[in-house]
């Protein structure tokens, strides 16, 4: 039995977003939960983002929670899936996706910066997965695979 083993499945994992702004003990990151994230030479989705407002809407009530508690994640760390396939709004792509796009064609993501977070597109420098079709709803957004290349050259962004 191996005794050096960390985690049973490391596709999902917590890691530091790339620190922005000034305050170490607030990180000014724009991350959501289920934004794409570029953090190093790994692309991903941030399934759960530590110590961040956030709201959500059941039926005609909205409930806004000015820290997330309901996760042991510290400011600035997020919970991020390194694999799957994931459907992307339209404030998640830099540029649209068109619904024209060939199955198969790869996307890229851009990184963050202090006010925005990354964003994916139709090519660009780095691979963020593959389209492999679209959500069946009234906005039909785009559904792409995560590609990990593990190309260490990208920016820092998030």
């Amino acid at each position: 039995m191996a005794t050096n083993e960390i985690y049973k499945f490391g596709q999902w994992i917590s890691l530091p977003l790339p620190f922005k702004g000034t305050n170490p003990n607030v990180n000014a990151d724009p991350t959501r939960n289920g934004d794409p994230v570029y953090i190093g030479g790994l692309v991903g989705v941030a399934q759960e983002v530590g110590g961040v407002a956030s709201s959500y809407t059941v039926g005609s009530t909205t409930v806004t929670q000015t820290t997330n508690t309901a996760n042991h994640l510290e400011p600035g760390w997020a919970s991020v899936a390194l694999c799957g396939a994931w459907a992307f709004s339209a404030a998640q792509q830099s540029t649209a996706v068109p619904q024209s796009t060939p199955i198969g064609t790869m996307i890229g993501i851009t990184a963050g910066d202090a006010s925005t977070p990354a964003k994916i597109q139709v090519g660009g420098a780095k691979v963020f997965g593959c389209l492999v079709g679209w959500t069946k709803d009234t906005v039909r957004r785009p559904i792409v695979n995560i590609i990990q290349t593990g190309d260490p050259s990208g920016p820092t962004g998030s």
